[in-house]
């Protein structure tokens, strides 16, 4: 780091270590409860660091973004997202972790052809639920993941909704930045009509 990335990882770090509580939803004036352990925990230096590069170093931008995703992790309950609540989801392994790149990033797989439920919240919390586990998967010094989406034999019907794009997006661009080290989308058959 630069000097001046040094001290604005300073101000930052100075800022959520006095955190005492964190709004439990994203309403406004929404009460507040003390911050877990858990939550501490997730304000490593490195969490702290990917955010002020997402916000090209602006402090107050940082120290907001990352109060809204513990706001946003207590609202959508990504603690108490579990293996069996997620389990029907992941039945046909429509998205499967499965080794890592030649950078040493996880893989995650997204196979919309063994889509097995119809469209509901619970996809999504799927999808959360697995960028946690591939989180939890990445070796020292690494803080990206390659997503690899293949249509191969998928069929009408089986691809999220615009809704769900949408919210994907979201909370990939608000609560996980600079996680995305690749993205791949193969056997897409695009049909292009002028």
């Amino acid at each position: 780091l630069t000097s001046d990335q040094q001290a604005k990882y300073k101000d930052v770090l100075k800022a959520v270590s006095e955190w005492t509580t964190v709004p439990t939803t994203s309403a406004k004036n929404s009460p507040t409860e003390p911050i877990t352990d858990n939550e501490r925990m997730f304000l490593t230096r490195e969490c702290l660091l990917r955010y002020l590069r997402a916000t090209k170093w602006n402090v107050s931008e940082a120290i907001a973004r990352l109060q809204r995703t513990l706001t946003w992790r207590r609202e959508y309950g990504v603690e108490k997202l579990t293996a069996d609540y997620i389990s029907v989801e992941n039945e046909t392994g429509k998205q499967v972790i499965l080794g890592y790149d030649i950078h040493g990033r996880p893989c995650l797989y997204l196979l919309p052809s063994n889509q097995n439920t119809e469209t509901s919240d619970r996809q999504i919390q799927h999808l959360v639920f697995m960028l946690e586990r591939v989180i939890d998967l990445m070796g020292p010094d690494q803080e990206t993941l390659a997503l690899i989406v293949n249509y191969k034999e998928t069929k009408s019907g089986q691809n999220a909704s615009i809704g769900q794009a949408k919210q994907t997006l979201n909370f990939l661009q608000n609560h996980y930045p600079e996680r995305m080290g690749r993205a791949l989308v193969i056997n897409s058959e695009l049909s292009l009509s002028y």
